[in-house]
């Protein structure tokens, strides 16, 4: 599988991530996952699940399930393993998607209560995000998390050449083999992630036989394989703003910014087709609003917001940086030099660059109230929301203490926490 960026680690806590996805729920589990075809919450590692009262949900597990380290896995794993996960003092990237906090407790051998210190509605949806990592290895070798995973799954890892690939191999031992419920069968022996970043360089290798399988290609690249196939996404792609910047802190240069921005020639002429979102959201989500218009694309209107701002005192020559994650989807890179040139053409002092993934990462990651006010970073990131329910959203990107958020007002956060 000729893939376009390399996962940065194979931590559990990872497997919602578009890189992390692929390698680390072939090899760990979650209790949940979904149905490929209607999307439906389906069991995994659980056989049954209800809400039992306000607060607390039960688990039913599955029995005679092993680890690829000959671990058994029984409620007292899987309530390590989600403790451990969604832990506050952990404070894995993944917590910014979890709502009220959740403690996992032992009922008997295969019963587990998830109990959450709030009601909420969606926990499953939250627990499909989240594998169940080896307890033994956790607790024993925890410096072989990133680079050794150990789950329950179809594919045992073997081996990861740090800058090349990741090879798997079929798990004889998968409880899926024999259950009616696993959703597919293991016929695939060997696989091996191989990461190249150019499209083409990936198409070229389905059309040589290198490889079986590429990701993310671009359309003409995908219209000289063999199999071209194409698929709508959840992702929407767009621009996370600094709004402690001494330019952005304005809401007419947010503004402006918004509508500098040709959206459906730029889903055309760089993705391939798509549509202008107007909510980090897509219509799959619960709290979607198909009343919300997308930003018109309005240059004259833009460059006017400038004037007004920078008459009213705004530095609108504070220098801003539009950084992308290297490979994190399709011509990410000619994306933000576009939004570069065109924040230039009204009036802003703009600059691109492609940033790779640690460092990316290490700086998307800090909160609002800890990114330097003279970061002026514009993040072009993909959001898929596969909790399929706003919360989610809102509470990383919106809130003054979400994982992901560069925006703070005290009123929208009272307002989400009553929602």
């Amino acid at each position: 599988l000729a893939m376009s960026v390399e996962p940065d680690t194979l931590e559990n806590w990872r497997a919602y991530s578009t890189d992390g996805h692929p390698v680390i729920r072939n090899v760990q589990e979650a209790l949940l996952n979904r149905d490929p075809e209607t999307n439906e919450l389906v069991g995994e590692l659980a056989t049954a699940w209800e809400q039992t009262d306000d607060v607390t949900w039960r688990f039913t597990l599955r029995e005679g399930v092993t680890f690829h380290n000959g671990e058994e896995f029984n409620a007292e794993v899987a309530a390590f393993g989600i403790n451990y996960t969604w832990s506050p003092e952990n404070n894995f990237q993944i917590y910014q998607y979890v709502g009220p906090d959740m403690e996992a407790k032992v009922v008997d051998d295969y019963t587990i209560d998830v109990v959450t210190e709030a009601p909420d509605p969606i926990l499953p949806s939250r627990l499909y995000f989240s594998p169940i990592p080896s307890m033994t290895q956790v607790q024993n070798e925890p410096e072989t998390l990133p680079d050794n995973p150990i789950g329950t799954g179809p594919y045992r890892f073997l081996e990861w050449n740090r800058g090349q690939s990741i090879l798997l191999e079929a798990n004889p031992d998968w409880w899926g083999h024999t259950a009616d419920d696993a959703y597919g069968a293991v016929t695939i022996q060997e696989v091996e992630y191989v990461f190249r970043e150019e499209s083409a360089v990936r198409a070229s290798m389905v059309v040589t036989g290198e490889a079986q399988f590429a990701r993310f290609l671009s359309p003409e690249d995908n219209a000289t394989t063999p199999q071209p196939l194409t698929a709508p996404s959840v992702e929407t792609i767009f621009l996370r703003l600094d709004t402690m910047h001494p330019a952005m802190s304005d809401v007419r240069v947010r503004q402006a910014i918004g509508e500098a921005i040709d959206k459906q020639g730029i889903a055309d002429q760089l993705f391939g087709g798509g549509e202008p979102a107007s909510q980090l959201v897509g219509p799959s989500a619960t709290g979607y609003n198909p009343d919300l218009e997308p930003y018109p694309y309005d240059m004259e209107h833009a460059a006017q917001l400038i004037e007004e701002a920078a008459a009213d005192g705004v530095d609108i020559a504070a220098p801003i940086h539009v950084v992308t994650r290297q490979g994190i989807y399709l011509r990410n890179d000619e994306f933000a030099e576009y939004v570069a040139n065109q924040l230039n053409q009204i009036g802003l002092t703009a600059d691109s660059e492609v940033i790779e993934i640690a460092q990316y990462n290490e700086q998307y990651d800090l909160n609002y109230h800890d990114v330097p006010e003279d970061r002026g970073w514009i993040g072009t990131n993909p959001h898929g929301n596969e909790i399929m329910d706003v919360s989610s959203t809102a509470q990383a990107y919106y809130s003054c203490d979400g994982g992901s958020s560069t925006y703070c007002d005290p009123e929208l956060d009272e307002a989400l926490d009553a929602a």
